[in-house]
């Protein structure tokens, strides 16, 4: 998504920090997702719909367009009738509304005659409206797809739309992390924490801690700055932009992980750094598709072999990519694109034998060190948190 963005085929999304916060901490949770009956009624609560929709209509003064993800029916009538009170046209939509009246309805928002709807269960597939331009979501959930649906309702391009603000009163950016990163949980899989933020003074913009200057406005903060915690823990929606990183060797090695299947590990060293993926030569299924496709990128018309051992005594005949664009993931950074030149060529020198001892532990390794010949010499020296990917987008 972050890739479509920066060409200029899906609109920017942007946020902001509002001040009325959704408590769900005292709310269960059901088949992965909040229990819906007291969900409804932790949310459904005058005061705080009031305060939300003084904020939305705050923050989308200067938008046209907008959308309030609601937590029940109930909910988003309460929402609407706010919504309403304040002098904005805002018209609800659910599961159950008649087909004729929901294509009137959305017919006339995207004519602008309608600003706001405030929905619940439906609008986060299969609705196209381009010209939205606010997104509000009053509707926390724990399932990153549902999370994904909602804020990507704001993604398309339109005439004079310059970005999609997405409102989080619901806390589902610190949830889940920005939307172009969101991974499907594997079975095992720990919380990973929230990652660090702060906001922008002058503009409210939710900015990664790491930041220098605000995206939104230019704001350039103080040196010292970054080192304050910030009050607010959410992620911004959107994940930095790729940095594209000059590749002047690869080396690859065998990565033998307890209980699973072997993978071919390869490391691409940028200057001073390193940056890791696991290619799943011998695994079954999508892994091994992918796998398959890193694989044809560099051999064309080349068959990848079915082991490791030959993957990587084949790997001096691969093209080496002459530069690759990495971003932040978690506590490490992803490997996320590659840049073959005309003139990349391979790098026989760089593919140590099946034998390849590999040190340390997979995503943490500062130090990787290959036995050629009988030989031994340090593959990479990262003096930064390596990067760690794989082509079946995680951990193998």
């Amino acid at each position: 998504m972050r890739d479509l963005i920066d060409a200029g085929y899906l609109s920017p999304l942007v946020s902001k920090q509002p001040n009325t916060r959704l408590d769900v901490s005292k709310v269960g949770t059901r088949a992965g997702d909040f229990i819906a009956r007291d969900l409804a009624a932790a949310v459904d609560q005058d005061a705080t719909t009031r305060a939300a929709v003084i904020e939305i209509i705050t923050h989308g003064k200067d938008r046209k367009s907008w959308l309030a993800f609601c937590s029940g029916v109930d909910h988003a009538r309460h929402v609407a009738e706010e919504f309403t009170r304040q002098g904005i046209t805002c018209r609800t939509i659910f599961g159950d509304t008649p087909k004729e009246e929901r294509d009137a309805i959305i017919a006339a928002f995207k004519r602008g005659e309608i600003r706001a709807l405030a929905s619940m269960g439906v609008l986060t597939t299969g609705f196209n409206a381009p010209a939205v331009d606010l997104i509000a979501l009053l509707r926390p959930t724990k399932s990153a797809g549902l999370y994904v649906q909602m804020v990507g309702r704001g993604t398309r391009l339109a005439p004079d739309k310059e970005n999609c603000l997405v409102l989080d009163f619901a806390g589902n950016v610190r949830r889940h992390g920005p939307i172009d990163l969101v991974r499907p949980k594997r079975p095992g899989d720990g919380g990973g924490g929230e990652a660090p933020t702060k906001v922008c003074p002058e503009c409210d913009s939710i900015i990664a801690l790491s930041a220098t200057e605000c995206s939104d406005c230019g704001y350039v903060f103080p040196a010292r700055e970054v080192k304050i915690a910030p009050t607010a823990a959410t992620l911004p929606v959107l994940s930095p932009k790729v940095e594209w990183l000059p590749v002047h060797g690869v080396s690859y090695s065998r990565h033998d992980k307890r209980g699973g299947r072997p993978s071919m590990k390869v490391t691409y060293s940028c200057g001073l750094k390193s940056y890791n993926e696991w290619v799943c030569v011998e695994h079954q299924g999508y892994a091994r598709q992918k796998a398959l496709e890193w694989w044809r990128k560099r051999a064309p018309g080349c068959p990848m072999p079915h082991t490791v051992d030959d993957a990587i005594a084949q790997a001096g005949e691969l093209t080496r990519p002459t530069a690759i664009s990495v971003r932040p993931s978690g506590r490490f950074l992803e490997i996320s694109g590659y840049r073959f030149d005309p003139c990349a060529t391979s790098t026989p020198a760089s593919a140590p034998s099946a034998t390849g001892n590999l040190v340390g532990l997979v995503g943490s390794t500062r130090h990787s060190l290959s036995r050629i010949n009988g030989g031994t010499k340090a593959a990479d020296t990262s003096v930064l948190a390596p990067a760690r990917t794989s082509v079946t987008g995680g951990q193998v």
